[in-house]
């Protein structure tokens, strides 16, 4: 099949496009970013440069544009590709910036595939709305045309590619019907874990950009609560908690939390936690979860985050429910106490991890693109009327 891949940018585009290539055909990517960023994809994929004006822009004089030119600028993005682009078998574009592109495909016969990892985009502005109000702040929500727009990709690719139940749940029946499943497990390294020095600080890790979808409020509520003696809590994430005033006083009340804007070295960041915690309210998948499991670090999600249905509660990890300061307590305080927990939780994590992937990909991720490519391929047969 001949197939076209539309990104803005790189994300997690290398598990598709890979496991295309490795099925025997012919991948070209369409994107804004340049073809040097492009990682880890297999040197066969063909790359075409379409300009992002206001990326660009923000890109070179890092000036952040306000909310609504940035949706300008995915409209605009996606009319550039639908004008470029040629015919396709099998079109797979990102979500929010891909309904021109998807109708050109679709025009000239080919099968349009909205990578979606989200949950619905009503269902997950309201929850920030909420979320926002409870950190003491504002969310600022998409402008009513951009939200239209993402509905009307719903409605007009052929199939959505998913990572999670727990998005898929949140559309309506007739969004579901269409939906590919593929969890977005990235091959990750597994590795023995390094004893820490004794007396050292009882380190609690996080990783995560968006303060009120991860759930910071409840974690740093109970943290605050627990008072553990000689512990510490990192999170790695950027300043955004400071616009929530709830949040940003609970950070300053507690000299133990810390907030690491950048780190060099990811595994090394791991291998210091004794615990890693992902108390997303809202999580297509969770990536990170994955990462620390691989690391061997006992570590404590909640039901909200796509990678928890993956694992078993009490074998691999802790499964929480999203938004419940009480829980993520009980959690945290029963793994702080309880050697022998951790290390079991460890060897267990890494141990479905590694059964989880097959060479450098992993199987559930596998599965679903071999559904897609057969769904598409019986499309692409049905004789149109």
């Amino acid at each position: 099949m001949r197939i076209a891949i539309s990104t803005t940018r790189q994300a997690h585009y290398k598990l598709p496009a890979n496991s295309f290539v490795r099925r025997g055909n012919d991948v070209t990517i369409y994107s804004s970013t340049p073809v040097r960023r492009f990682r880890g994809f297999d040197r066969s994929l063909q790359h075409r440069f379409v300009p992002a004006p206001v990326t660009l822009f923000n890109a070179l004089t890092r000036i952040g544009p306000p909310v609504w030119m940035n949706e300008l600028d995915t409209a605009l993005y996606d009319l550039f590709v639908s004008l470029r682009i040629g015919e396709y078998d099998l079109f797979l574009g990102g979500a929010s910036g891909s309904l021109y592109t998807g109708k050109a495909i679709q025009r000239n016969g080919g099968t349009f595939v909205l990578d979606r990892a989200c949950p619905h985009i009503r269902f997950q502005q309201e929850l920030l709305v909420e979320e926002a109000k409870k950190a003491g702040g504002v969310f600022r929500r998409q402008t009513p045309w951009f939200l239209d727009r993402q509905v009307e990709e719903y409605e007009q690719a052929d199939f959505l590619l998913m990572p999670s139940n727990y998005s898929i749940n949140t559309y309506p029946e007739h969004i579901r019907q269409k939906t590919i499943l593929a969890p977005l497990c990235a091959r990750v390294g597994v590795s023995p874990r390094t004893p820490k020095p004794a007396g050292s600080p009882f380190i609690v890790g996080v990783v995560g950009g968006q303060p009120l979808r991860k759930g910071y409020l409840y974690l740093l509520q109970a943290w605050k609560e627990l008072a553990l003696p000689n512990a510490q809590l990192k999170i790695r994430s950027g300043p955004a908690y400071r616009k929530f005033p709830i949040l940003a006083q609970l950070v300053a009340d507690q000299p133990n939390v810390e907030f690491l804007s950048y780190i060099p070295d990811i595994g090394a960041f791991y291998s210091q936690c004794d615990i890693f915690i992902l108390p997303s309210v809202d999580d297509g998948f969770g990536m990170a979860l994955f990462e620390a499991m691989a690391k061997g670090v006992p570590s404590i999600a909640t039901h909200s985050t796509g990678a928890s249905e993956l694992l078993v509660n009490g074998r691999d990890a802790v499964l929480i429910d999203a938004g419940s300061v009480q829980q993520i307590k009980e959690a945290i305080a029963t793994l702080y106490e309880s050697r022998e927990m951790r290390e079991r939780l460890g060897r267990n994590g890494q141990a479905t991890i590694s059964s989880l992937m097959e060479g450098d990909m992993a199987k559930p991720y596998i599965e679903g693109i071999d559904r897609l490519l057969q769904v598409a391929e019986q499309k692409s047969a049905v004789p149109a009327r």
